[in-house]
């Protein structure tokens, strides 16, 4: 009978083990998943954050379309309608993405950031310092990260 007992035991033992075993992987997947997911979001959030959106107008100048309230572009004194020209000295044109790319590579918070800027016909330059990215920003730029990556697996 304590035979039979101390069997069943073991029994359920490795029943219980190889259930927990069998969704082991998938629990290791999401692990890895989620640390993937943080560090990228730590690689986002190091980069810091000016508070312009802009967008392509049909000449294909960057234009600004808002700026957030309270940001360090609303601080610098940017405007929506300002036509961005360079940033940091490198021009703002597609034959520039290289050495755009270059430039951003080194900023992160508390970086001072300038760019030349058209408005009202006039160029000026307006010089802004990056600032902690808000968690909700933070949160819209990883959810359209993965809609791009997720386009791109589709594609």
């Amino acid at each position: 009978m304590k035979r039979n007992v101390s069997l069943l035991a073991l029994a359920l033992l490795l029943a219980l083990s190889s259930s927990a075993l069998a969704g082991g992987e998938k629990c290791a997947r999401d692990a890895k998943t989620a640390a993937a997911h943080n560090t990228r979001k730590g690689e986002l959030a190091a980069k810091g954050w000016l508070g312009l959106k802009t967008e392509k107008d049909a000449t294909g100048a960057y234009r600004v379309a808002s700026v957030e309230s309270g940001s360090p572009a609303a601080q610098a004194g940017f405007r929506t309608g300002d036509v961005l020209v360079a940033y940091n000295g490198v021009a703002l044109t597609d034959a520039n993405k290289e050495a755009l790319h270059k430039a951003k590579a080194g900023c992160s918070v508390g970086t001072k950031v300038a760019y030349t800027i058209r408005r009202d016909g006039a160029e000026r330059t307006v010089t802004a310092t990056l600032a902690p990215v808000p968690e909700k920003v933070l949160a819209e730029w990883m959810k359209e990260e993965a809609k791009t990556g997720q386009m791109a697996k589709n594609n």
